[in-house]
């Protein structure tokens, strides 16, 4: 938080269960409250609910100052990158899809600030496991596997910056379709029936079609979100296609799809190590990728 820049927003400590009032929205937050707050080991300060677009809008105008800012550390940059990227696809998620449209410009800012960090940076694995919070999985799933992709790809080939932001946006709009989906099927404990694993299943198919009718994705972008479910031995869905049919785009956001899954803390289980998903993916899934990539992913986290 950057002192005497913030908007008219109502400030909240949390103190046991309770949120008390910090500061009314007509009152400055300054370096002195900053001070005095780490000083009494007060590390986080809340917003309403009902008052986040507006923080997020913030954060989004001020983000690029803050990573070009020499007197932050890397670590810093990046919390405040990946947060605010998780904030933003919240609110994009919990909104109508049109809200996609009219705010592209803003997703492909969000893309781009990841990109550049990717480019730049070796630290993008702790930056991202940071963010492990089961109570915003699909949020943070959406901007891990958008980081792993982009990583990945240009890890692998030479690809132009348009190619890379297509890639971005299909991999962070992935699992959009599951906003159509039940949440007590998404948040079930233990295994879901046949019929329940059917509708879930629906989900590429259900995220592709709104998509498209926007008109502002790209094949590409588009074939991620359809597909990022297909497997290498065809018993993937929706279509059920495999290894040459399944595009290397939609192959390589499903191994950041799986990875993301498998190391995140879900309601209903801790995260794994990245040496047990990797154990998980190469083991009991043996047929499901691309082994190129796989490996290449498995050397880039080394």
């Amino acid at each position: 938080m950057v002192p005497e820049t913030l908007p008219g927003v109502s400030l909240f400590i949390k103190h046991g269960e309770n949120h008390v009032l910090y500061k009314n929205p007509d009152l400055s937050f300054t370096q002195w409250d900053k001070e005095r707050l780490l000083d009494n080991n007060v590390t986080h300060l809340y917003v309403k609910s009902a008052e986040m677009s507006i923080f997020n809008q913030y954060v989004e105008a001020n983000l690029a100052a803050a990573l070009n800012d020499e007197n932050l550390e890397p670590e810093v940059k990046q919390a405040m990158l990946y947060q605010a990227s998780v904030n933003y696809v919240q609110e994009i998620f919990d909104s109508p899809a049109i809200a996609i449209k009219q705010n592209v410009e803003r997703c492909r800012n969000l893309i781009q600030h990841i990109l550049d960090d990717v480019m730049k940076s070796d630290g993008v694995m702790p930056a991202l496991s940071s963010l492990v919070d089961h109570n915003t999985y699909t949020y943070v799933h959406s901007v891990q596997v958008a980081t792993y992709s982009i990583a990945l790809h240009v890890r692998m080939f030479d690809l132009s910056s348009d190619e890379l932001m297509d890639v971005g946006m299909g991999s962070l709009f992935h699992d959009y379709g599951k906003v159509y989906v039940p949440k007590e099927l998404l948040d079930k404990p233990g295994r879901l029936t046949a019929t329940e694993f059917q509708e879930v299943k629906k989900h590429p198919v259900y995220g592709f079609s709104t998509l498209k009718d926007l008109d502002i994705f790209t094949p590409v972008a588009l074939g991620i979100v359809k597909h990022h479910h297909e497997k290498e031995n065809g018993s993937g869905y929706p279509d059920g296609l495999s290894s040459y049919d399944i595009a290397r785009s939609s192959k390589i956001t499903a191994i950041a799809d799986v990875f993301s899954a498998l190391t995140t803390t879900r309601s209903y289980r801790q995260a794994l190590s990245k040496e047990s998903a990797l154990e998980i993916m190469y083991g009991e899934m043996d047929g499901s990728f691309d082994m190129q990539y796989l490996n290449s992913f498995r050397d880039s986290l080394n």
